[in-house]
């Protein structure tokens, strides 16, 4: 495939708690959800809404992104706006201690690209990946100002995945490139058999594996056929409620296991308990499965998470909050637990002031 080129904030509370010169610079923490992110979109509005946040930690640095404001699809009506009406691209901030946020830069500027660039609109959904000694940029975007510069050549629901390399988690991202036959909130991960895999959305997941090794080129492309490896059905852990569909799915390997963690919306009306927005996990031996999901049907409420390496050597995840957490379209984060048996542990959704004492 033909590369398509283009080219204060606080979270609330977060203090690492003295601690002896004997031990190590990261042990208690305290922290408080939802944080008091908020970002300027351009000198017009301070907004406070985070969507599906992507915290990676690279060195002594902690770096996120996250879909900006507005999120809305192609409109007719919104097409004289900044943008056209779409969020402004991808921005970067970065922490050293997981309190003070800061701008970094941009990764993609919506207002820097030419009219006609494929990935100039909507920006959803983005993630790094370090994978093989490269940073790796994944995202949904479209162009909606003309139907030819799109991949397929018209408007997509839910625009393409595009994915570029850098040699740094802060870019600068080259050779942005479409891949074909990916969809709205397609992810990576790398598998113990050195392989690289997408996990792609399509209202069920499916795993894939994906070659990027011709990216420097602008070559990537889908390897095999996709395996559907959870299902929006839950017939198969005994639980009769049925999402309205899967999306936002992350795959960490943990202790040779390979957990696939995917976001859930359940508008069932008659099973009032699942409304909402709810994250679920999958665990398997195998990149390509068989996935077994957790017997619970879903861990916490929230969802669209992003696992990353976080204080006193712990796995931790960012995500956005729900609103009967009181923490609706904010930022949050926790810990979790991978327990011998596979079953994933946290307290999430969690709200105000909690503490993570290490081991």
């Amino acid at each position: 495939m033909k590369a398509l080129f283009c080219c204060k904030v606080t979270l609330a509370a977060i203090a690492m708690l003295s601690c002896s010169p004997l031990l190590c610079a990261e042990t208690d923490f305290v922290w408080s959800n939802p944080s008091l992110f908020s970002y300027v979109e351009g000198q017009i509005a301070t907004r406070q809404e985070v969507r599906d946040p992507c915290i990676i930690r690279d060195g002594d640095s902690w770096h996120l992104v996250f879909t900006m404001w507005p999120f809305s699809s192609r409109e007719e009506s919104r097409l004289g706006l900044p943008n056209n009406g779409s969020s402004p691209g991808i921005a970067m901030y970065v922490s050293k201690d997981l309190r003070e946020w800061k701008f970094e830069n941009w990764l993609v500027k919506a207002s820097e690209l030419p009219d006609d660039c494929p990935y100039r609109h909507r920006f959803w959904a983005p993630e790094i990946h370090k994978i093989k000694g490269k940073y790796y940029l994944i995202f949904t975007a479209d162009n909606w100002t003309s139907k030819e510069a799109n991949p397929a050549g018209c408007w997509g629901t839910a625009g393409y995945a595009f994915v570029g390399v850098a040699d740094k988690v802060d870019g600068p991202y080259r050779n942005i490139t479409y891949i074909d036959g990916a969809a709205c909130d397609t992810g990576l991960f790398e598998g113990a058999d050195g392989k690289t895999y997408a996990v792609i959305p399509r209202y069920n997941i499916d795993v894939q594996e994906i070659d990027l090794s011709g990216i420097e080129e602008g070559r990537v492309k889908l390897v095999g056929k996709p395996v559907t490896v959870v299902k929006v059905e839950n017939d198969d852990i005994g639980i009769a409620v049925k999402p309205a569909y899967l999306e936002g799915p992350w795959v960490e390997r943990v202790s040779g296991k390979y957990y696939l963690f995917y976001a859930a919306f359940h508008n069932d009306e008659s099973n009032r308990e699942w409304l909402g927005y709810h994250t679920g996990v999958a665990v398997s031996e195998s990149p390509m499965g068989p996935y077994r999901k957790d017997p619970r049907g879903r861990i916490f409420t929230g969802g669209h998470l992003a696992v990353f390496d976080g204080p006193g050597g712990r796995k931790w995840f960012s995500y956005r909050g729900e609103t009967d957490n009181g923490a609706r379209g904010r930022l949050a984060i926790d810990p979790m637990v991978f327990a011998k048996s596979g079953e994933v542990k946290t307290k999430a959704p969690t709200l105000g002031p909690q503490r993570e004492v290490s081991n």
